[in-house]
């Protein structure tokens, strides 16, 4: 018992976690909002959110969310491109009941996105406008993406009422038009409903309609399985020197 005690705090030492047992994961997301305004003319260019963020299975907080958006106008979403959006700041984290967390990341130190009055992160909510309209404009130069993380499990399919919740909003230069740079125009996009309680594509131009997203354990990097190797071989020879001893 005492070696299988010792063995195991080696790793977790050399691994630079708690000997009592790995608390906190780290997740790959991706979020994609299809732009219904593309779909016939071009239907990959659609926004995207991909990042990652730790995770407390015991404290049950979400933590380090960072990512880069996607703006769908520029063309199809092209990983290295220099059209996406840096994501580093998590401002935001709201318990849904038991089941989740919505977190936040914001491309300023800020949550104010949009400076009209009907909008997330500016004192009020979404509307049900599904085109591009007044309430978009005079962007503060501010993005966000949201994400809904299930506490139970992170990895776990989302219900249809959790991608509800889900939302981005990007009032960067040239987020929408003109595309000179200048514009004042916020692309967004979010899940919206008509007076019948019916789904209906939220956002500017004709909305986003599906939404996605996809949460998926981190592959380590290989300089971590290298870590581990030497500290378990690490661990090895101490066994041996103690049975020698």
């Amino acid at each position: 018992m005492k070696k299988i005690l010792l063995i195991g705090s080696a790793v977790s030492m050399i691994a630079g976690m708690p000997a009592a047992h790995a608390t906190v994961t780290t997740y790959d997301i991706t979020q994609t909002y299809n732009q219904v305004v593309y779909n016939t003319s071009h239907p990959d260019w659609d926004t995207v959110f991909t990042g990652t963020f730790s995770f407390d299975d015991v404290t049950k907080t979400v933590s380090n969310l960072t990512g880069k958006l996607s703006q769908a106008m520029d063309g199809a979403p092209i990983p290295g491109a220099s059209n996406w959006i840096e994501l580093t700041y998590q401002l935001s984290a709201v318990a849904d009941g038991t089941d989740g967390l919505l977190v936040s990341v914001f491309k300023n130190n800020s949550v104010d996105t949009f400076l009209a009055t009907n909008g997330p992160f500016s004192g009020g909510t979404f509307g049900s406008n599904g085109k591009m309209g007044a309430v978009y404009t005079n962007g503060t130069q501010n993005a966000f993406a949201s994400i809904y993380v299930p506490l139970l499990d992170p990895t776990a399919a989302l219900t249809q009422t959790q991608i509800d919740k889900l939302a981005y909003g990007d009032c960067t230069a040239a987020a929408l038009m003109p595309r000179n740079g200048s514009g004042t125009k916020c692309m967004a996009g979010w899940v919206a409903f008509d007076s019948l309680g019916d789904r209906i594509p939220g956002g500017t131009m004709q909305g986003t309609l599906p939404i996605s997203q996809t949460i998926t354990a981190a592959v380590p990097e290989p300089e971590t399985y290298a870590m581990m190797m030497a500290g378990l071989g690490m661990v090895g020879f101490m066994a041996r020197r103690r049975r020698t001893s």
